[in-house]
């Protein structure tokens, strides 16, 4: 697989992000399988399957060498998932990749299902009970570990230079094995061992912290002698590197920090939903809520304080600092608009300030004789203007230059241009399309009204040809126009002055969340009461409601 690389200045490490963007819809879906499955069954774990899901996304999307139609493959690597109550994360998470048709997720736990309530290792034994893909049968607590030095073993024995990739969960590090195979593993030296431990922070009968108390957990795990990281475990640009650099002659472990449920609020951080499925009267406003999910992709050109390097360096820390999903960098050549500002040089320089995504905007004449050079910079998405694609072949050209590089690409169509129709060819290799609300060229114009109806009418024509990448709006975005562009189906927004124009850059990006997320509560409230459960929804989202002051609850 191909993969964008970018190199830290700071670290000296190189990682790899491929596509982006469509890694992260990947996984929203994951979870909508996930949740379907659990709420046909009527049981199941959806919080640990929702925390782990970025985790089993990244390794089976991106990182692991297998091929689901020959599991058995020799040199393969191997996911051990020791926390197996996370099953119906694990069934989504191989469904995606390959293992089975979608429809199989409905008979989740169901008599004569191959998708059990704990997943059992596949073979050609047990095709009848299993599925392509399942190295480990889990249920028992404590002892993946275990079997993962037993293969980290016997492959070294047969020379073969592949991982072996174990999910821990930290209710489970309870359990004496789990330390007993931590001695082992260091003893051994199994640098081809990789353990995720799923610190989410919640067991089966509460708060981890309240049950047995596992912190310091960092500490316990280096004085073990292995090679320790802590992430954010939600941020594939933080788990992914980590997922491939990996130490010399000692294991690795990532304490990746989650939260049980997250994806559904008032699922999120609740020890009441560890093993529980909701309604299936609830399931489409569930549903809704996952495909509201947003991004805030602050133009860091914007503010008072100028483009210089030193100032685009203090902007980028405080948008990561603050909340910020992406970095959005305005590229302009002073040619296809009035206006210059960076190229590819500064880019490079500024990607080892942070792991955030560069979000490139191109808004330069000839992005064809320069697309390497940003590549090359680390952007993660590249978006390039229809209007400087003279023909379809001319896009077709760049579009390629940029999947096979593991770029996310985006096209962007300025107020006054229609898309053009040949786009729609193309729908499966876009992984973005800008809808632009200013004429591009300057920071701090205001919305141009009109384009509203173009979102609106746009934007469902779209999904209605199958496109499942994202929208994003740019332009005068702020406090006033966010919720507009966020109902019309936009969802990633570029903010500038909004952000940088304030010295207050936490306040703005949390004012812009709380508007989006108080509209998303009061949509799903009002679907309630169409769908006739809005009694019972309430019952379900009382603490959420109260949190954004939804009022008539």
């Amino acid at each position: 697989m191909d993969k964008t690389v970018h190199y830290s200045e700071d670290d000296k490490k190189v990682y790899y992000i491929n596509r982006y963007l469509k890694l992260k819809q990947k996984i929203r879906e994951l979870r909508i399988l996930a949740l379907t499955g659990i709420t046909e069954a009527g049981s199941g774990h959806p919080g640990a399957s929702f925390s782990a899901a970025e985790i089993m996304g990244s390794l089976y999307f991106q990182i692991m060498n297998v091929d689901l139609s020959n599991p058995s493959l020799s040199n393969r690597d191997y996911f051990v998932n020791s926390k197996a109550h996370s099953a119906p994360g694990y069934y989504a998470t191989l469904c995606l990749a390959g293992s089975f048709p979608k429809e199989e997720m409905l008979t989740l736990r169901k008599l004569n299902s191959r998708l059990q309530g704990h997943p059992v290792r596949y073979s050609e034994h047990q095709k009848h009970h299993s599925v392509p893909g399942i190295e480990y049968s889990g249920g028992s607590e404590g002892i993946g570990l275990s079997v993962s030095i037993g293969l980290c073993l016997a492959n070294r024995l047969d020379k073969y230079n592949n991982t072996v990739y174990c999910l821990l969960g930290d209710g489970e590090t309870n359990e004496g094995q789990v330390w007993e195979a931590s001695m082992a593993a260091a003893k051994f030296r199994l640098d081809n061992l990789v353990a995720i431990l799923d610190r989410n922070k919640i067991q089966q009968d509460g708060f981890t912290e309240d049950i047995m108390p596992i912190d310091p957990i960092k500490e316990k795990w280096r004085s073990f002698n292995w090679d320790v990281v802590e992430i954010n475990g939600h941020k594939i640009e933080q788990l992914i590197p980590e997922l491939l650099n990996r130490p010399e002659d000692k294991p690795k472990i990532i304490i990746a920090n989650t939260v049980k449920g997250n994806g559904i609020k008032h699922m999120a951080n609740n020890p009441q939903w560890h093993g529980k499925a909701p309604s299936k009267k609830h399931l489409p406003l569930l549903i809704e809520e996952l495909e509201g999910d947003y991004m805030i992709s602050p133009s860091i050109i914007a503010g008072p304080s100028g483009i210089g390097e030193k100032s685009l360096i203090q902007k980028i820390e405080m948008a990561e600092k603050y909340g910020a999903d992406m970095i959005h960098l305005d590229v302009m050549d002073g040619k296809f608009v009035p206006n210059t500002t960076f190229s590819f040089d500064m880019i490079k320089k500024l990607r080892g300030i942070t792991k955030l995504p560069f979000d490139a905007h191109l808004m330069i004449e000839d992005p064809n004789s320069s697309l390497d050079s940003f590549i090359d910079a680390g952007c993660d998405i590249i978006t390039i203007h229809s209007e400087v694609c003279n023909s379809e072949k001319d896009f077709e050209n760049m579009n390629s230059r940029l999947l096979s590089n593991g770029i996310s690409p985006g096209l962007a169509i300025n107020p006054s241009t229609n898309l053009p129709e040949w786009i729609y060819s193309h729908l499966d290799n876009l992984d973005v399309l800008i809808i632009m609300s200013v004429n591009p060229g300057f920071a701090g114009q205001k919305f141009i009204p009109e384009v509203l109806p173009k979102m609106k009418e746009l934007i469902p024509r779209l999904r209605e040809k199958g496109y499942k990448g994202y929208i994003e709006a740019d332009g005068g975005i702020d406090q006033s126009t966010i919720v507009d562009c966020y109902e019309a189906g936009c969802r990633v927004f570029v903010m500038g002055n909004a952000i940088f124009g304030s010295e207050d850059v936490d306040k703005r990006i949390s004012e812009a969340k709380f508007k989006v997320d108080s509209y998303l509560e009061q949509t799903l409230l009002d679907r309630s009461q169409n769908l006739n459960i809005r009694d019972d929804w309430i019952k379900a989202r009382k603490t959420i409601l109260d949190r954004y002051g939804i009022k008539g609850v």
